[in-house]
């Protein structure tokens, strides 16, 4: 890629700072320890017996889901360099790989998807059920192949539905089988509320990205329905997830997905007739996945703990 770090002289902070941002530290961690308040909401009755009793699995397995995403992440920065360093949005990712030095980089992938999945395995030894390991293996399977080949990235719609499948299936879905939460119509409606809503602000996100996308000739799905469409669909996807929610008696969770369903009404009406370089553009600014997607899981899991 020509882009290999040789300045000794480099301050330890930048490099601190870089390694975060490839990790994506700073965008991921609020929202997926959110996602984890989601699935041990799910496990109310004897919430916090099952919490005790299963800390140290708790904690485990955070930082196997943790450790498996960042390597997703390092795998992403790395392959996207191009792309990210003609994206006025994101050239801040392709500095920090800059910064770091792709050898340096893939080293630490290769660590962090062994030690990823070491965690898997020792939680599926210490639980002895074989479905965590199998949804640690999905998990780093489809993060890596979300950037390199087949590269799910472009594969259109079956992007979200891979990526938002993944959200709930490898990371809620894992607390609440470690909680012994069992399973009924309520909680399959529940889950289909979150994967509603998180599937919305996937498509968001990835409208942000549509007309730098366009002209580095990448192929995404919000580029085939254009990025009001993209909004449009999270609106109502969410305002979908509001009236389920409302349905199943969650009410807080009700109101603010509906806020939320209302917010992406705004931002159509603010994007609306611009063209697509504009709306990416006011798409990147108004919309941050990181405070999105913890306010939208945090008030879900709010309501699961009263």
């Amino acid at each position: 890629m020509g882009f290999e770090l040789s300045k000794q002289e480099r301050p330890v902070s930048g490099r601190l700072c870089s390694l975060l941002i490839v990790n994506r530290l700073p965008e991921t961690v609020g929202y997926n320890i959110v996602y984890f308040a989601v699935g041990v909401g799910l496990a109310t009755s004897q919430l916090t017996l099952a919490v005790l009793q299963h800390l140290t699995g708790l904690s485990v397995l955070f930082f196997a889901m943790m450790i498996s995403k960042m390597q997703a992440s390092i795998a992403d920065a790395l392959h996207d360099y191009e792309v990210d360093k003609a994206n006025p949005e994101k050239s801040y990712i392709a500095m920090s790989v800059e910064m770091l030095g792709e050898k340096n980089l893939f080293s630490l992938l290769v660590i962090e998807l062994a030690v990823g999945l070491s965690l898997w395995g020792w939680i599926t030894f210490s639980s002895g059920n074989l479905i965590f390991l199998l949804m640690g293996l999905l998990l780093t399977l489809s993060g890596f192949t979300y950037s390199y080949p087949p590269r799910i990235k472009e594969r259109g719609f079956l992007n979200h539905l891979v990526t938002t499948g993944v959200d709930v299936v490898c990371v809620i879905l894992p607390v609440s089988l470690l909680l012994g939460v069992s399973f009924d119509s309520q909680t399959g409606l529940l889950l289909v509320v979150v994967f509603l809503y998180i599937l919305g602000y996937h498509i968001v996100h990835q409208a942000g990205d549509t007309y730098f996308d366009r002209q580095s000739g990448l192929s995404t799905f919000t580029q085939q329905i254009g990025v009001e469409t993209g909004v449009v669909s999270a609106a109502v996807l969410t305002a979908l997830a509001a009236i389920i929610a409302w349905w199943c008696g969650y009410h807080v969770a009700f109101v603010g997905l509906g806020v939320g369903s209302i917010a992406y009404g705004v931002l159509f009406s603010h994007i609306a007739g611009k063209s697509e370089k504009d709306q990416s553009l006011a798409v990147s600014h108004w919309f941050s996945v990181s405070l999105w997607a913890t306010y939208l899981n945090g008030v879900v899991a709010l309501d699961l703990f009263l």
